[in-house]
């Protein structure tokens, strides 16, 4: 019986003598990284080794796969004209092209920086730490006054950010150029119509015309009235796209105002009704005269294109985020989807001829556009045809105040 206890205990000994080889040679083999260098093993432990090396090999040209992609995008990324930075949760540099140390004078040794310990501006801050990126920013460069920069945030993965930076400086020449033509052809355009204004009002007063007068002379009233409010639109358009949006900022209660926009419509409207939905405590921070504008835009739309009869409704509701939707709904003809995009565009009509029976100029919605801009808002369009369109302009809650109305 000894002996044969002997024996076993020999046989273990040998055993884990053996697996403790085998675990240090597979030691030593994942040490080395070295595939080609398989120890020499039988039973399991073979097994293992092959498993073990089928893995690594696996491991080795995913590596190299990974490697030639990660090589191929930085070589693409390389020949962009736009700067590329990848940010992390904290907006610390983890990555940036080529094009980023020519725009954003970045270097290599900037990656592990947060961003904003290079690019200063306060507007870039406030860009950063906002809850909505979809706007992107343009801002100036520190060295050269004329240059424009267009900054994108997108975020993608685990809070990470991919920020995309483009030099603009020519669109915004262009632009400049555009909107200088606008307002100093609206304000030539003002002093000769004055003129045509003033002798069609004095024909009018002074003394009956023929019969056959009456007719022209009406229309050239319409058309110059029709112009005079085209160059209205454009001048306060043009205002909106050049004045400062830092102008002083006041609490607009929102159903006063709303309420005298719906009054002053149906006044107009005799065929339509307007039924107003607004607590007393909703207010806004912002530029009361342009808000107005924005709201009568919307409202004046609904009723152009609702059937006669119909109730335009205005409703006032805060939404998820803690901001403010402002709905104006109509039962009109509705809007077909591919015009729905395009609807904000200067001058867009859907139906020419349904605009020129209604007078519109084809400035109003892009007027409203430019308000909620400068209020840091949005406008949302939904509308389906014979039932009806809900235009909402969307508010952040930082333009949200709440009155206490006891």
């Amino acid at each position: 019986m000894d002996e044969l206890m002997n024996v076993l205990l020999l046989g273990a000994a040998l055993y884990i003598t053996w697996t403790l080889f085998q675990i240090r040679q597979l030691e030593h083999w994942l040490q080395s990284h070295k595939v080609s260098h398989i120890p020499d093993a039988s039973g399991i432990w073979g097994n293992i080794f092959d498993h073990l090396s089928r893995h690594k090999k696996r491991e080795i040209s995913e590596k190299k796969r990974l490697k030639k992609v990660i090589m191929r995008v930085e070589t693409m990324t390389a020949a962009l004209n736009d700067a590329i930075v990848l940010l992390d949760e904290e907006y610390t540099i983890t990555w940036l092209n080529k094009a980023s140390r020519n725009l954003l004078d970045l270097k290599k040794n900037d990656v592990g920086h947060p961003i904003h310990n290079f690019i200063r501006n306060p507007l870039f801050l406030e860009y950063l730490e906002a809850d909505n990126h979809d706007i992107p920013l343009v801002l100036p460069t520190s060295n050269h006054v004329e240059q424009r920069l267009e900054f994108r945030l997108n975020h993608f993965g685990e809070n990470e950010g991919l920020l995309i930076v483009r030099d603009i400086t020519r669109l915004y020449r262009l632009e400049q150029m555009r909107k200088d033509f606008v307002a100093n052809v609206s304000h030539e355009l003002r002093t000769p119509l004055t003129v045509i204004m003033g002798y069609i009002e004095t024909l009018d007063d002074t003394q009956p015309l023929d019969a056959c007068w009456q007719k022209p002379l009406q229309q050239i009233h319409q058309q110059a009235t029709r112009m005079t409010t085209l160059i209205n639109d454009l001048t306060a358009l043009s205002k909106l796209e050049t004045e400062s949006t830092s102008q002083t900022s006041q609490t607009i209660p929102l159903k006063p105002l709303l309420q005298m926009i719906c009054d002053a419509t149906e006044t107009i409207s005799d065929q339509h009704s307007i039924e107003l939905e607004c607590g007393e405590s909703f207010a806004l921070i912002g530029h009361e005269r342009e808000l107005h504008s924005a709201f009568s835009n919307l409202i004046i739309n609904a009723i152009n294109y609702s059937r006669q009869q119909k109730v335009v409704r205005v409703n006032v509701s805060l939404n998820f985020t803690g901001g403010l939707d402002i709905k104006v709904i109509d039962k009109g003809i509705g809007i077909e989807q591919q015009h729905i995009r395009r609807l904000t565009e200067r001058f867009y009509r859907v139906d020419s001829s349904r605009s020129l029976e209604t007078g519109g100029t084809g400035l109003g919605l892009a007027i409203t556009k430019h308000v909620l801009v400068r209020h840091n808002g949005r406008l949302h369009i939904r509308s389906r045809i014979n039932q009806g369109s809900t235009f909402t302009a969307i508010f952040p809650k930082e333009r949200v105040k709440m009155l206490n109305t006891d």
